[in-house]
């Protein structure tokens, strides 16, 4: 089975592969905003991993909506949650803390990049709101950046 962490990297971690993810995020949900979610489950599409569009867990759709899309992952496809921001490995898929609006709802998904500390506390991520993005991975509250809550990648067994 192939390593679907590294072959999202090698594809989404590319300034080409991800021009071609936020393109077709444009054609179908329209903005940036809000699209986490439609930036890392086409990602995943454009790598050949199946993530409906029609779906929903809970309501709402696995393409558009950080709890839906978690459980998908997790559910349907058997993903593992990774704890420990220190286990990471490029092309995670990284979810943050809760919004505090809503309990079980990640705030934002994003891909892993690579680390900018050595000692963790800053990683560099692919999502809707750039390229290779730095992030404190305890969160900003200055800044609006929440903190590492997970991850979920394919089980390598």
């Amino acid at each position: 089975k192939p390593d679907v962490p590294a072959k999202l990297h090698a594809y989404y971690g590319t300034s080409a592969g991800y021009a071609k993810v936020q393109r077709d995020v444009m054609g179908w949900h329209k903005t940036t905003r809000n699209g986490c979610v439609a930036f890392a489950s086409t990602a995943l599409r454009h790598i050949g991993i199946e993530i409906p569009f029609d779906v929903r867990k809970d309501g709402f759709s696995v393409s558009r909506i950080t709890r839906a899309f978690s459980r998908y992952l997790s559910e349907d496809l058997g993903w593992e949650r990774i704890e420990s921001a220190d286990a990471l490995m490029v092309g995670d898929v990284v979810f943050t803390v809760d919004a505090p609006c809503c309990p079980g709802y990640p705030a934002h998904v994003m891909v892993f990049d690579g680390w900018l500390k050595a000692d963790h506390s800053i990683g560099r991520f692919l999502d809707n709101q750039g390229f290779r993005v730095a992030r404190a991975m305890a969160g900003n509250s200055q800044r609006d950046v929440d903190g590492f809550g997970y991850a979920l990648r394919p089980r390598l067994d």
